[in-house]
């Protein structure tokens, strides 16, 4: 049996055609991998920022308890330092902050200066504590370095006095979660000319 004889440009259009339909896969196959490639490139660089993202987090997750406890200690402590109205609250102060600070800072005479001449009861005054702003400046191996600025409302015998800030240098120790250190640097003024000074 003969084959039939097939004209020569048939040949060539059965091979171009052929040939047209594998580069045509190829092209295809190309693209579809090129695809892949830029996926998959594009799923690292966005699971590397998330992972770059969870580092950034984790170390102010770190830090950020720690600065909260220091926040609520230090509420504690202010609102036992400064809120009395007669002499009475004013002597029991030092004990109304015992929880929250160490043994150091309890005995510290110079923070919780004696009343010997009553001048709380003579002159009428009464304190209230605002609130607090603290500047952390220095945080290492679970303690808190801060200047802690301080509002104070000041009475004098029941009438409307005016807010004080006084200005303290603290440490929060995070282990034995207590005010370690407390040292009173002075009272923070605002002249006209808007410069800043602690006396």
């Amino acid at each position: 049996m003969k084959m039939p004889k097939i004209p020569s440009t048939k040949w060539f259009y059965l091979i171009t055609s052929g040939l047209s339909v594998v580069a045509i896969v190829m092209g295809c196959v190309f693209m579809l991998n090129g695809a892949n490639h830029q996926t998959e490139r594009k799923q690292q660089q966005v699971h590397l920022k998330q992972q770059q993202t969870q580092r950034k987090l984790s170390k102010f997750e770190r830090e950020r308890p720690l600065y909260s406890r220091t926040e609520e200690r230090l509420d504690t402590f202010m609102s036992a330092y400064f809120n009395y109205d007669d002499q009475k609250a004013y002597n029991h102060r030092r004990q109304a902050a015992k929880k929250v600070v160490s043994p150091a800072v309890y005995d510290n005479r110079r923070l919780f200066k004696e009343d010997k001449y009553s001048k709380t009861r003579q002159l009428g005054l009464q304190s209230t504590f605002v609130k607090n702003q603290i500047v952390p400046t220095k945080i290492t191996n679970q303690q808190l370095e801060a200047t802690v600025y301080t509002t104070q409302e000041l009475n004098f015998e029941d009438e409307e006095g005016q807010d004080t800030i006084k200005v303290f240098q603290v440490t929060y120790d995070g282990k034995t979660d207590k005010l370690v250190k407390i040292d009173q640097q002075g009272v923070y003024n605002i002249a006209v000319d808007s410069t800043e000074t602690v006396d």
